[in-house]
């Protein structure tokens, strides 16, 4: 059974190229939403968890130290990894809300190959 990996990205051609990056595992589904109040609403619905969740740090509406907060308050959630992305913000500032790994932008898709595989094998 595939694993589902949530990308949480506003950027709609960078989101593409996260799916198209992920193909690369076997065994890995992605499913897309463009900001954090549908990453909530996808998460509150979606049964299992997904395996992963993406999240740019720079989002409408819920942004995504917002979504990782409420992430980890969740018990059926919080011990799903989160790699936080963004341009403008610090690693240690996405590592402290809660983030397991941090990219930043903009990013070589091995280095986010690299960064899924950790964190699915870990």
């Amino acid at each position: 059974m595939a694993r589902t990996i949530l990308i949480v990205e506003d950027d709609r051609a960078l989101a593409g190229t996260l799916e198209i990056g992920l193909l690369a595992f076997d065994d890995v589904d992605t499913v897309t939403v463009f900001d954090g109040r549908e990453a909530m609403q996808y998460l509150e619905t979606h049964t299992p968890a997904p395996a992963l969740v993406m999240t740019d740090l720079d989002l409408p509406r819920v942004d995504g130290y917002q979504l990782i907060a409420w992430m980890r308050s969740q018990p059926e959630l919080r011990h799903v990894p989160v790699v936080a992305m963004s341009a403008r913000h610090d690693g240690a500032e996405a590592l402290k809300a809660g983030a397991n790994q941090f990219l930043a932008k903009p990013f070589a898709l091995a280095a986010v190959r690299a960064r899924v595989k950790e964190l699915l094998h870990a």
